[in-house]
């Protein structure tokens, strides 16, 4: 190479000098059997053929303005997406004008003495009878009591002697109370309605209920109890649960115990027993039935055979695992044994 640039005229004498003059009479022949055997590549419509061009600078070409129509269909797509995330209206917090309620130290909350009310949590767990619901007390709350104190009603209890020296005999002369019937939130449990409390003794209280008698049934089937809650300190603050409640048939004998308990309502620990007359492990005798509570001593308040001094009567019946129906006489308010009181 001598580094001369070749011209047209230059070129076009080398070819001829190469070449014959005249071109092969059966070449025309030969290239169109060739174009027709030969398979071809029919070119993509729209955008696609470019990309599909035999020649490498048109296809490359065409391949990076596909790649920019990409990007950039992307990046408006994101840009849609966040604009519509921010025309949606998250929830609304609604504001106070009050301040927060300051937080009180647990040393200076009021004690059970104080209280206007022991009523514990009401548990959203089944309320379901097993063995040990013979150590625990009723497993829903008392009544709750209003902040300002309820009214006391006294009922006469006197004990009259009559006779002279050996002869004397003495006689208990009692009142009655009258609860309204079917205020039990249940009309198919009428066991549980009480309908008037009367006294049958000095130290005996009866339950008169709407039914004769209660069923006699499991508990695990329906749990049902009867009893009375005591304010001994009268300061409107209930202070004690007495009751007694079903338990399971013998089925060997037939016989239906039944079950005796307190609950010291300040500290939740409950004493029971089992049987027809028993004895607390502090000393309190119970006897009688379901509809007849009579409390024959407490001996840690040196009593022998005395009510408390203000109470109320409630009855109860757990089924299926929830309370069903539940009566308190008086609805509101503390019955008052009094000498005194008016017949």
């Amino acid at each position: 190479m001598n580094g001369r640039r070749l011209t047209d005229a230059r070129i076009s004498q080398a070819l001829r000098s190469r070449l014959p003059d005249r071109a092969d009479p059966a070449l025309r022949e030969r290239i169109l059997y060739a174009a027709e055997a030969a398979a071809q590549q029919r070119a993509l419509p729209s955008v696609l053929g470019a990309l599909s061009e035999a020649d490498p600078v048109v296809r490359r070409r065409s391949l990076l303005i596909a790649a920019a129509l990409l990007v950039a269909i992307a990046l408006a797509s994101a840009a849609a997406v966040g604009a519509l995330r921010l025309l949606e209206r998250g929830p609304v917090r609604e504001l106070s004008l009050v301040p927060p309620a300051p937080s009180v130290p647990a040393s200076s909350m009021p004690g059970p003495s104080t209280r206007a009310s022991t009523n514990p949590s009401a548990s959203i767990a089944p309320l379901i009878w097993n063995r040990a619901s013979l150590d625990e007390d009723w497993p829903t709350p008392v009544r709750r009591e209003p902040d300002g104190g309820a009214t006391v009603l006294p009922i006469l209890l006197k004990t009259v002697e009559a006779g002279h020296g050996g002869d004397r005999s003495s006689t208990t002369t009692g009142g009655h109370f009258v609860d309204p019937s079917g205020d039990t939130g249940s009309a198919v449990v009428p066991w549980v309605d009480i309908k008037e409390l009367t006294f049958c003794g000095h130290a005996c209280l009866s339950i008169k209920l709407v039914s004769d008698s209660p069923p006699t049934v499991d508990p695990a089937r329906q749990w049902i109890a009867y009893g009375v809650v005591a304010d001994i300190d009268r300061d409107g603050v209930p202070d004690w649960r007495y009751g007694t409640d079903n338990m399971p048939v013998d089925e060997t004998t037939g016989y239906w115990p039944h079950r005796w308990w307190r609950t010291d309502l300040h500290t939740g620990q409950t004493e029971m027993a089992t049987g027809d007359v028993v004895w607390l492990p502090s000393g309190t005798m119970f006897y009688g039935g379901p509809e007849r509570l009579a409390f024959g001593s407490d001996s840690t308040r040196g009593l022998v055979g005395q009510l408390p001094e203000r109470f109320y009567a409630w009855a109860s019946q757990i089924q299926d695992g929830r309370v069903v129906a539940t009566d308190y006489a008086p609805d509101a308010g503390w019955l008052l044994p009094s000498p005194d009181a008016k017949p």
